[in-house]
């Protein structure tokens, strides 16, 4: 699987000769140029580069690891029905995952593809606000063994060479209130608004029907508090969120609708992280 590394940045030439030359107005043109530039930049996904070799004994151990942190949420045999799986969450969703089914919420990767090992590990580390605690505490090596365990209960991450991966399109844009008018007009276009409400606290007119594919109602986020977002609250994460949906949920994958539009997706991004400012 591809590791992903951190945003790369370049400079544009014009930037690069008022740095050196002291041209007036350049770097202030070249700037702005830079952000409409569509420049492919991939998301970065974890800081983490150095990890313990994926073989049999890592697996092992990483089902160890399971035994002592996870089986009581998400079950003996991870299918998400563990003695606490129940109280979480009983009438609602998300209940904790079922990892043999190989539908992942949070990704990098297309909408009905598997996560790549960052992925995984991201969520091991950050946790999922209001339901699962982040286990940043524990060894970097051991979370690393729980994302191959959890990968050896799916065959189909054996089946992976070169997954479809998000793009960022651009780079976040500064959040004024130009970009927040016209995120607001997205957000009214594409009709957030039905799920998440015109004041983007997830009292749509939507709200009540969703449903997770599990058949349990899943209320939409409360836009409002970013503390909250499930997926992280960075505009890097909200962007990606957007782009790549939540299997398995009501969130679909925007990225085709979105294609070739990519800034408006960063106008998006601005207008939804007012809402809570």
């Amino acid at each position: 699987m591809k590791k992903v590394s951190h945003f790369i940045y370049s400079l544009s030439a014009a930037m690069v000769v008022s740095v050196v030359v002291g041209l007036p107005g350049a770097a202030q043109a070249a700037e702005k140029k830079a952000g409409a530039d569509k420049v492919l930049l991939p998301i970065t996904v974890s800081p983490y580069t150095k990890r313990p070799q994926e073989n049999a004994k890592a697996v092992a151990e990483g089902r160890a690891i399971y035994a002592r942190a996870c089986i009581y949420c998400h079950g003996v045999e991870a299918k998400g029905d563990g003695p606490v799986a129940f109280y979480l969450s009983r009438d609602t969703a998300p209940r904790p995952r079922d990892l043999t089914s190989g539908v992942f919420k949070f990704r990098s990767t297309a909408s009905g593809e598997l996560p790549q090992d960052e992925d995984i590990f991201r969520t091991i580390s950050r946790g999922v606000v209001g339901y699962m605690p982040g286990f940043e505490g524990m060894a970097p090596s051991d979370r690393w063994k729980l994302v191959y365990y959890i990968k050896s209960l799916v065959p189909d991450f054996k089946e992976i060479e070169d997954p479809d991966i998000i793009k960022m399109v651009g780079t976040p844009l500064p959040s004024n209130s130009v970009s927040i008018n016209k995120g607001y007009k997205v957000y009214q276009d594409f009709k957030c608004w039905e799920c998440h409400g015109g004041g983007g606290r997830g009292d749509g007119k939507k709200a009540p029907e969703l449903k997770d594919d599990w058949g349990f109602p899943l209320p939409p986020r409360d836009l409002s508090r970013l503390s909250a977002y499930k997926n992280g609250g960075e505009s890097e994460d909200i962007y990606r969120t957007i782009m790549a949906g939540f299997d398995g949920g009501a969130m679909p994958s925007f990225a085709d609708f979105f294609d070739g539009n990519e800034e408006d997706v960063w106008h998006l991004v601005n207008y939804i992280r007012s809402l809570s400012e």
